[in-house]
Order: C-alpha cells, then structure tokens, then sequence
C-alpha cells in the first residue's frame, strides 16, 4: 500500500514538472537583444512580439556629460497604432515611457505622429547632474510583424539658458522642449573635476527675479510651463498641469519669475497643442482646411525666447515716487490755484419808478417774482426732525414764460436741501462699503488661486509689464490707481474747507450747494481707485465691473450736480439716482455675460428712449410726463400752430439738447455695427461722454448768458480737457482684451513704456484720476462770480 502510494506521488512529481517546463518555455521565448551603441549615431532596431532591443550608450569623451540626453526615436514603418511600439528609458532613479505612434484625438480627426523626441530629465540623480549615469532604452511592441524604426542620442548643449541670450527652438505636440535657467553661480553644481572651458559662462550678478519673454510667428497653439528643478519634468499638455506655472500663447507672451517662487532655478517647457481651440476659443477649427495645415506642416511650432533681468528695487522705487510725485503736483497745484484767485465782486443797482408808474412796477415784479407754484404738503420723514420739521423740495409745476430764474427753483429752505445733499453722500458710502467688502474677498480669492493651480490663464495681465512683489502678481497695474485714492481724499478736503467758510454766506444769494454731492463724488474717485486696484489683482471677464462700476457712479453724479446748480428743487433724490445707477450695473453686467445680438438691440432701444424722455425733462424743466394722452397732444398742438410748432421757444437749450442727442445716435449706431464683448466700454462710453458733454453745455450757456467765468477756472476746464484727451489716448492703446481668451489676449501685451515700470494702463490710471480731479474744481468753483448774485437774477438753463 505504502508503495503504491510512493508511485502515485512520483507520477504527480513528473506531471508537474512538464507542467512548469511548458510555462518557462512559454514565458522565456521572447529574444532579448542587448547591444551597445555609440551617442550621436542613428541607429536602425527591428522588433516584433518575440523580440526587443536593449540600447546601452557610451561616449567617447566626458566632456558633454554636463548636458542632458535626448532621445530621438522614428518609425520607418507606417502603424495604425493597434500595436504601438513602447520606448521605454531607465536612469538612475526614474523611469520614462513612451510610444509610437503618437495618436492624437481631436474633436473632428485622429491625427497621428511617427516620430518622438525627448529630452531626459537631468536632475535625476540630485542636483550634480554630472554624476548622472547615462540612460539605458528598451525598445519592446507586440506586433507579430517586424516593425523597423530609427534611433538617436544626443546631448543637448544649448539646455541652459544665458540672460539676455535668445534662443531658437522648434516644437511639434510629439517633440516638447525644455532648457534650464538658474538662479546658482554654477548652474551644473558641477565637481571641480569638470572642465569649466566646456561650459557655458554665465555673465552676470545672480538677479532675484527674471521677466521670460517668447515670441513666433506662427499661429499654432502652444502652452509654456515653468517648473521647478526636479524630476520628473511635466513634457506633455496634461501632465504638465500639475506642476509650476503654464499658460497658452500664439504669437507673443511672458511672465516674471522671481527666485522665491523656484530658488536654485527652473524649466522653461515648451509644448505644442493638439489643436488651436484652447487659443482661439473655437472648438470646430478642425476642419479640411486645419487637416491640411497639419499635412503641409505637421504643427511644427517656430520659438524664439530670451531670459532678461527684472526691475531692480532702484527702479521700483523710482517709478513709484515719480507716479507719486505727478499725483501730488496735480492735487497742490488745483488747490493752490483756487486760493490765489482773485476776489470776484458784483454790483447790483436797481432803479426803482416812482409809486404811480405801474407799468414799471409790474415789469419788476414780473422778473423778479418766482413763477413757480408750491405743493406744501409735502413734509420731512425723518423722525428726529419731528419737532421742527422742513417741507421737502416742492413738487412744482413750472410755467414756461421767459425769463425764468433760479429763485422760481429754489423755494426749498437751506436746511431741507442741506439734509437732501447729505443724503447723497451716506447713500454712496453706504453702497461702497456694501460693494467693496465681497470685492475685495473675492479678486484675494483669485490672487490665491493664481498661486496654488499655477495658471496663467485666470488673469489677463499685460504679461510683459507686470513686476511682482510681495503677494502681488502684477504690482504696478494696482498701484497706479494711487492717483483716484489720493486726489479723492483732497477734494473731499476742499469741499470741507469750502463748506466751512460758506456758513455765513447769505443763503438768498448764489447757488444752493449741495456739498453732499462732491463728497460723494470725492468719496467715488476713491472707491474708483480701490475697486480698480481690486480688479487688477487678477483681471478677467468675471470681474471686469467691478474696475468700471465707480466710473458710472461718477458719471452720475456729475450730470446730477450740473442739472442741480440751476434746478434744485426739481432734482433728483439720493435714492433714485443710486438705484438708475444699479440698474447701470446690473445691465453692464448682463451685457458683459451674453452679449448677443438680440440684447444689443433691446439696450439700443432703451438707450434711445432714455435719451428721449430726459430730452423733454430738461428742456421743459421737469414739467414733462410721458402719458398715454401725449401723442393725441402732439396732435393739437401741430393742428393748431402748424409749422410753428416746430419752432423751439428756448432756441439754445435747444440747440444743446440736439447736439447731445446726435452725441448719443451716434454712440447707439456705433454700438448696433460692432456689437463686440466688451459691452461694459460702450456703456463707460455713453455715461462718460454724457456727462462730459453736459459740462460743455452749461460752460456754453453760461457764455450765452453772459455769465463771468473765473480764470482760475478756465484754467483748470482747459487742463482737465487735455487731461481727458490723453487719458482717451492711452485708454484706447489697450495692451489685454478679456473678451478675447488669453492667448490671444496675449498678443496685444506690450513692455512698460514709462519709468521701467508703468505701461499705457498704468498711465491711463494716473491721467485719468487727473482729469477727473480738475472736473470736479471746475464743478466746485464754476459759478463762483455768482456767490454775491440774488437768485432772482440767475438764469434757469
């Protein structure tokens, strides 16, 4: 029994072991081809399923061993990439893989590449990358056929790059690209043992930060990724993501890179994409006519790229004290002037008929009696105001016989205009305060993501003039706007200095000021100025009003007060003027986020009627209503008068209202042909030349009116014009365009034009401030000739 029992467990023993030799004879039939070749020299492999080729390298001399490999790798046989051939490179620590050929999926077509280069991380071995071993390359597929391909090493000599020193390259999606910039002495960390003749001399003083600019000619989309000394390096469009700093670009880009983003140095990778829709924002440009680009060129992608020193902290301080210094001069010398003027002083002599001559009497009375009647009934809601409470400015229904004056508007007493100016000012400071604090939360947010995901594409700067510091990504762009901040805090100055010597002034004579409307337009340049600086944080589509938002409100604000000079009981209250300015926002907010055609048409439309209705406002001072029994009015006039009807009774306000209406038909037309992205510019356009052109047409009918205007006055009216059209010039030479994507944003960016530091924004900033400082003097000090003037003999315009 114990025998049998022996004989079946050698039977089993045998069985097993076929077994095992079958499986080894199976798994070990594969050939291994082990050879040694020489770098620089093209070498032809043949493989198939059952055989692989295992590539060592050796060199003549040691003298390149500074430099990186690349590997060059090409089929010779056309594959339809069911049977890829892997290329596989094994250095001292890590592993890269590749193979051929390299499909490419796009939306329309799957393209396909027969050929590979790459170059092999240098750094794998620690920072003495001549300690490197050289790379050992198995070349393996499972295609039952022979499949024949080329292969080459090489070292690359030109890998590291030198300040100021262009460098050419070319790049398709299966050949990227990378070089590397130090910020160390010795760039290799190299032994002494090296021959320092060999190497590349690095002429200059180690700078702590460095602007990488790049330019081609050709309009292929391709990203560039900055990342930091280590292996593995990121080669390929989604890899590259994860690591560093990258961004999309066509023709033109750049970006400032400073030492303690990346401190013993960094990798300038160039990738080409597989199709240009990241670039252009178009996804179906994979048609025949991208087919045959890639037939005739086969995306290669020319560069040409330079690493050049930063600003040095001389030349940050120097541009920041000469943006300074040009604010400051800007907001003495308006004060100055203003305090140097001369003492304006005006004689009225009345000649009075005796008591029989009626006729005079009644041709007094008739000029000097306000032709206005008062609702009473309208009395204050505030209730710390109970006790002695002030009627509101009267509704008034005016009638329309000439001359009418400032005293038939003015019925009001000073303390219930006092409290209604006040109105303007809590009002707006009430919306700044409510408006900035989610702004200023958010634009931080996006600074902060900049830095974490390391994608340029969040922000569209002008990349080639923004200098770092500190946690700022484009310091310049949000320091320029000093210039609203500061020259908002000196007129509010002046409106305080003003408003105390103004106490004692008689209250019947000149115009009523409402010094709550200039410190609110003081407090509107200063939030323009913060929410500017907010917005340039990280400028893009999504927050782009919240740099305009302000500038409506100063728009406002300036026809309000020009319409209040002469209009005071008729004018608009705080709260109605701030939500016409909220809707402002909210429609250049839904402009900026669909701006279709069919919105474009609805605006024009409003815009028109809008201009329409404050047409008849002012030219019939308030007294004009839109009803339904208007054109059957209409109707009977021109029934009744005929031709006359058409014939305007107030000829200059006339005049002034048409070329204003002509202004904005023409804005509107505009408008309606290009009917682009960038809604938010047309509404700034259509607020701002408004307003501009309201502050002609009271200078003109103040000249009509024979009205004296101070010479300090018409100084500051001709500097702010000058002002306005610079700013104008410098606004239109916009070097960012958000409504475009970022690569193509990129190709508007341009270098600093002033002090190193600044480019055309930064001094549209600094000019712009300017021209609405010397407005807002022009507004403040306008009718001071007539501060000793009885409001009776004050024309209504």
């Amino acid at each position: 029994m114990i025998q049998f029992i022996f004989f079946c467990f050698l039977l089993r023993v045998g069985v097993y072991s076929k077994e095992v030799n079958n499986a080894v004879f199976n798994v070990t039939h594969r050939n291994f081809i082990y050879d040694t070749y020489k770098y620089d020299q093209i070498i032809k492999v043949i493989v198939n399923d059952t055989t692989s080729q295992i590539l060592d390298f050796y060199e003549e001399s040691d003298k390149w061993r500074g430099y990186p490999t690349r590997v060059h790798a090409a089929l010779n046989d056309s594959l339809d990439g069911e049977y890829p051939v892997f290329i596989t490179a094994t250095q001292q620590k890590g592993v890269s893989s590749w193979e051929l050929p390299l499909v490419v999926a796009t939306q329309n077509a799957v393209l396909q590449f027969d050929d590979m280069a790459r170059t092999l991380c240098p750094h794998d071995a620690g920072p003495n990358i001549t300690s490197e071993n050289r790379p050992l390359i198995q070349i393996t597929t499972s295609n039952p056929r022979n499949t024949s391909l080329n292969i080459k090493l090489r070292r690359v000599t030109d890998f590291y790059v030198e300040l100021n020193k262009e460098v050419q390259l070319n790049v398709t999606p299966s050949t990227p690209k990378y070089y590397y910039f130090s910020f160390d002495k010795d760039p290799l960390n190299a032994s002494q043992s090296i021959s320092k003749g060999l190497l590349p001399r690095f002429n200059y003083t180690i700078p702590k930060s460095v602007m990488l600019m790049f330019e081609s000619d050709d309009n292929v989309c391709a990203v560039v990724s900055i990342q930091n000394n280590s292996c593995p390096v990121f080669d390929n469009e989604n890899d590259m993501l994860y690591q560093g700093y990258h961004l999309t670009m066509m023709t033109k880009g750049g970006i400032s890179i400073t030492q303690s983003m990346f401190p013993v140095g960094f990798y300038i990778v160039f990738i080409v994409k597989e199709s240009n829709a990241d670039c252009t924002g178009v996804s179906n440009m994979d048609t025949a006519a991208s087919l045959e680009d890639w037939i005739d060129d086969g995306r290669v992608k020319s560069f040409r790229f330079r690493v050049v020193p930063a600003l040095t902290y001389t030349e940050y301080i120097t541009g920041v004290l000469a943006a300074l210094g040009l604010v400051l001069m800007v907001a003495v010398f308006a004060p100055l002037l203003t305090l140097i003027r001369c003492s304006f002083t005006e004689e009225i002599t009345i000649i009075e008929e005796g008591p029989g001559t009626s006729s005079s009497t009644n041709a007094t009375t008739s000029e000097t009696k306000p032709m206005v009647h008062v609702d009473d009934s309208e009395t204050d809601s505030e209730p710390e105001l109970e006790s002695r409470r002030v009627p509101e400015p009267p509704k008034v229904e005016v009638e329309l016989h000439p001359p009418l004056t400032l005293a038939g508007l003015s019925r009001a007493k000073p303390a219930a205009h006092s409290r209604r100016s006040d109105r303007y000012f809590w009002s707006a400071l009430t919306v700044a305060v409510v408006y900035a604090l989610p702004v200023v939360q958010l634009l931080s947010t996006y600074q902060h993501m900049v830095f974490q995901t390391g994608n340029q594409d969040l922000c569209y700067y002008n990349f080639l003039c923004a200098h770092p510091l500190g946690f700022l990504s484009d310091f310049n762009h949000v320091y320029s706007n000093v210039g609203y901040v500061v020259l908002g805090l000196v007129f509010m100055a002046q409106t305080w200095w003003r408003q105390i010597n103004s106490r004692n002034h008689p209250k019947e004579l000149g115009i009523p000021q409402h010094h709550g409307l200039f410190y609110s337009m003081g407090l509107a340049l200063m939030m323009e100025g913060l929410l500017s600086a907010c917005y340039h944080l990280c400028p893009n589509k999504m927050n782009f009003q919240f740099d305009s938002s302000f500038m409506y409100v100063i728009a406002v604000l300036v026809m309000v007060k020009l319409y209040q000079n002469r209009h005071p009981d008729v004018n608009a209250s705080a709260h109605s003027t701030f939500m016409l300015i909220a809707v402002a926002m909210f429609t250049g907010y839904f402009g900026i986020t669909y701006p279709s055609l069919y919105f474009w048409v609805i605006f024009t439309i409003v815009h028109l009627t809008v201009c329409f209705v404050l047409t008849m406002k002012i030219y019939y001072v308030g007294r004009f209503k839109l009803e339904w029994s208007l054109p059957k009015r209409a109707w009977t006039a021109l029934r009744t008068h005929g031709r006359y009807t058409f014939v305007p009774r107030y000829t200059a306000r006339a005049v002034l209202l048409t070329v204003a209406n002509l202004a904005n038909w023409a804005l509107a037309a505009y408008g309606m042909y290009e009917h682009n992205k960038d809604f938010a510019r047309h509404l700034l356009a259509i607020l701002m030349g408004n307003a501009i052109l309201h502050m002609m047409s009271y200078v003109l009918m103040k000249m009509v009116h024979r009205e004296s205007i101070p010479v300090y006055v018409w100084v500051q009216f001709v500097l702010a014009h000058i002002s306005w059209a610079i700013a104008l010039r410098l606004f239109l030479d916009a070097h960012t365009k958000w409504s475009e994507t970022p690569a193509q944003s990129r190709q508007l960016n341009a270098g600093c034009s002033a002090f190193s530091l600044l480019d055309s924004h930064d001094l549209w900033h600094l000019a712009s401030a300017n021209a609405l400082y010397l407005t807002f003097n022009v507004l403040l000090a306008l009718d001071d000739t007539l501060a000793n003037t009885p409001r009776h003999l004050i024309p209504v315009f």
